[in-house]
């Protein structure tokens, strides 16, 4: 489960409206790093995958692939 505060709700929406796109949502996703381990990527999205996880905190909708949800 992820956990949105309000200070990173604040942010999210403030970002959001920057971009014009107030009907997005936050999509997390691992990649390999390498030697480095995993990198974590966060984006604004606004399209939904058949196999994606949707989680909402705070207000704040958060969507994670099946594979990045494994970690």
């Amino acid at each position: 489960m992820i956990k949105v505060t309000e200070s990173a709700k604040k942010q999210a929406l403030r970002l959001m409206e920057e971009s014009g796109d107030t009907n997005s949502f936050i999509r997390v996703g691992v990649l390999g790093g390498g030697c480095s381990g995993l990198k974590y990527e966060l984006s604004f999205d606004n399209q939904e995958l058949d196999d994606d996880k949707s989680f909402e905190d705070n207000g704040v909708k958060i969507v994670v692939n099946k594979k990045s949800f494994l970690y």
